[in-house]
């Protein structure tokens, strides 16, 4: 996966770049509340596999009740105003996906991480 992950880009310099936006959009700057917890929950798809701890599943955090967006947002708070993540956020469990074709072949596989 070294070589995949690290692939050179293929950026063409006559490229245009995008403009900015018209006018500046409203960007909220105070802290996380429990209803933009809620909403993210909500939008989260069900049947996804958990991160690095095995147990943590997006039904765990819909069905889990207030207790669970209390700390989710409290955890998230306390990020966002430290600016700085936890080290074991920085630990991903990258799993191979086979592509179609030769499986034999290290190129026909694309790297997910969990």
């Amino acid at each position: 996966f070294e070589e995949l992950l690290n692939a050179k880009t293929n950026i063409n310099p006559n490229t245009q770049a995008i403009p900015p936006a018209p006018e500046d959009l409203p960007i909220n700057q105070g802290p996380i509340t429990i209803n933009e917890v809620e909403q993210a929950i909500n939008q989260l798809k069900d049947g996804k596999s958990p991160g690095i701890d095995h147990s943590i599943t997006p039904e765990v955090l819909k069905y889990g009740g207030r207790w669970i967006m209390n700390q989710l947002c409290n955890i998230c708070n306390e990020i966002y105003n430290n600016q700085q993540t936890p080290k074991q956020f920085n630990t991903n469990i990258i799993v191979p996906i086979p592509k179609k074709g030769d499986k034999t072949l290290t190129t026909n596989y694309r790297g997910i991480s969990l």
